[in-house]
Formats: C-alpha cells, sequence, structure tokens
C-alpha cells in the first residue's frame, strides 16, 4: 500500500472517529435524561437492564458489517467546505435539537429520536457524504425506539391480555391452580404463602417486538435479501415472540408456585434476557441462510447453456 493510500485509510477512521466523539458530545446536552429513561424503560420490561446490553451489541455489529461500505464513502470525504448544502442542513438538525432538549427529554420515544438525529445531523456536518448511508439506521432506529410507547399505547392492554391467556393454559397443562381475574393473578405457593401479580402492558412482548422488527429491518439491508424472506422471518418472530413471552410468565408463575413470592422476582430479572438472548441467537443463524437457493438458481439461469 502506497504512503498516500495508507494516509487516506488513516483519514477515514479519523472522520468515523470524529463523528462518533463529537456525536456522543453532543448527544449528552441534547437528551441528557436518555440515559435513565433508557435504564427505567428495560427495567419495567424485563426487570433488569442488561438486555439493552446484547441488543446494542447487536446493533453495533450489524453496523461495522458494513464498514467496508462506509470506509469506502469516507475515503471520498473532500475538504471541509464541500457540500454546504448538506453540512447546513446537519447545523440545523443539531441546534433545533439543543433548543428542545427541554422537551424532547420527556420521554423515552423522544429522548431516544434526539439522539438518533443528533448522531445523523452531526454526520451531515462532519461526513456529509454518508448521508445516504446512514438513513436506513436513522429510519429503522426511530421506529424501534418510538413503536413501544406508541403501540403500547392501542396494543398493550390487548397483547397483554393474549399472553395471560396463553400463560393460564400452560400453567394448567402442569396441573398449578391460579386464579385470574383479566390479567391480575393470584395463586398458593406450596409454603401456603399467596402469590399475587398482574401482566402489565410492559410484560406484553411489545418491546421485545420491536426490538426484533427493527434488528430484522437493519439486517435486510446489510445482507440485501429479499422481501419474501424478511416478510415470513417477521411473522413467524412476532408470533414466537408472543408464545416466548407467555411461557416466561407460565416460568414465573411455576417458580412462584414452587417457591413464593421473593423466588419469583428473582427469576423475573434474568429469565427474559435468557430466553430472547436465545431467540436472536436462531434468528442471527437462521435469517442469513434464507433465500440462499433462490439465489443459486438465479446464477444458475443465467449461465450459458453446454454446447
Amino acid at each position: 500500500m502506497s504512503a498516500s493510500a495508507g494516509e487516506r485509510s488513516e483519514r477515514a477512521y479519523f472522520r468515523f472517529l470524529g463523528w462518533v466523539g463529537i456525536a456522543s458530545g453532543i448527544a449528552i446536552i441534547a437528551a441528557p435524561n436518555f440515559a435513565s429513561l433508557l435504564a427505567q424503560t428495560v427495567n419495567s420490561a424485563f426487570g433488569t437492564l442488561f438486555p439493552a446490553v446484547p441488543f446494542a451489541a447487536l446493533l453495533a455489529v450489524l453496523f461495522l458489517l458494513r464498514w467496508s461500505d462506509l470506509r469506502e464513502v469516507l475515503l471520498k470525504e473532500r475538504g471541509y467546505t464541500s457540500e454546504a448544502p448538506t453540512r447546513v442542513l446537519g447545523i440545523g438538525i443539531v441546534v433545533s435539537l439543543l433548543f428542545l432538549r427541554s422537551d424532547t427529554g420527556q420521554s423515552m420515544a423522544t429522548a431516544g429520536a434526539a439522539v438518533i438525529l443528533v448522531f445523523y445531523g452531526t454526520s451531515l456536518v462532519v461526513n456529509p457524504l454518508t448521508r445516504s448511508f446512514m438513513f436506513p439506521y436513522v429510519i429503522l432506529s426511530s421506529v424501534g425506539i418510538a413503536a413501544p410507547t406508541i403501540l403500547e399505547w392501542g396494543f398493550g392492554e390487548p397483547l397483554a391480555g393474549l399472553s395471560a391467556a396463553f400463560s393460564a393454559g400452560l400453567v394448567s397443562l402442569a396441573g398449578i391452580h391460579v386464579t385470574w381475574h383479566g390479567t391480575q393473578f393470584l395463586l398458593m405457593s406450596r409454603a401456603g404463602d399467596s402469590v399475587t401479580g398482574v401482566v402489565t402492558s410492559d410484560c406484553s412482548s411489545i418491546v421485545s417486538v420491536t426490538t426484533f422488527l427493527c434488528l430484522l429491518g437493519l439486517m435486510h439491508f446489510d445482507l440485501k435479501k429479499d422481501s419474501r424472506s424478511t416478510a415470513k422471518v417477521a411473522v413467524v418472530g412476532v408470533a414466537a415472540l408472543i408464545v416466548l413471552n407467555s411461557a416466561r410468565i407460565a416460568i414465573l408463575l411455576s417458580v412462584g408456585y414452587a417457591s413464593g413470592t421473593d423466588a419469583l422476582l428473582s427469576v423475573h430479572s434474568w429469565i427474559g434476557y435468557t430466553m430472547l438472548l436465545g431467540f436472536y441467537l436462531v434468528i442471527l443463524l437462521v435469517y442469513p441462510r434464507m433465500g440462499e437457493g433462490e439465489g443459486i438458481k438465479a446464477l444458475q439461469s443465467t449461465k450459458p447453456a453446454p454446447a
């Protein structure tokens, strides 16, 4: 590799790291409540913040899979006066978010959207040629953050009732008697203690479903899969997550029956993470292999017939 090529390659890394550093600093100012709101949201849904770690790691992996493409874009960047309209647009986005920080910090959806837009606006300023590359990530990540709040308002309670109904059927098969009043439950543990609780909209699997669809959308762009394969995985995955969430609730009820309320709360803090992590690993293994047969057939059809 020539010296000039090596310098250009280093410049691409510096541009990327500079963008991440500047965007992170501005995001802390534009959305100061984001970290606490994220912790509160994930804790209420899973009982622990730890599930956010593999979700963020998966997003990072999907992003890094396209590093070669991003690097090619960064190598084409010119001086600080190039792409002036794009840079001005980015400055406008960032400045607007700084002025609106008191409003965007009111909820997880608005704070998360502000962080995403800060990173996108900063990319337009620092590396304007990345505008098309980054746009799908902006849209899908924004949907992934905002959708749970919107869907919970319209579908949280019905989905919680569906999960409760499925869970009631599963625990009845195990011979455990549970009294249900809608989504509220009451059972007696083996020790004679009463165990009570409610399946809330936070426990309705909306967060896991929207996160799954967001990650699936990112994989669809990264792997350039056909829409039919993605649609099949989306439908099956959403149904599987609803059933998986019902199984999680049933396991928690079984633990409460065997060992009481304290044991149920203890298991609640990690079982959702374990089951969802296993689910996402399966998706990461299965989804990339879908559609391979069609692609091979298409390639074979383009080969000339033997003489």
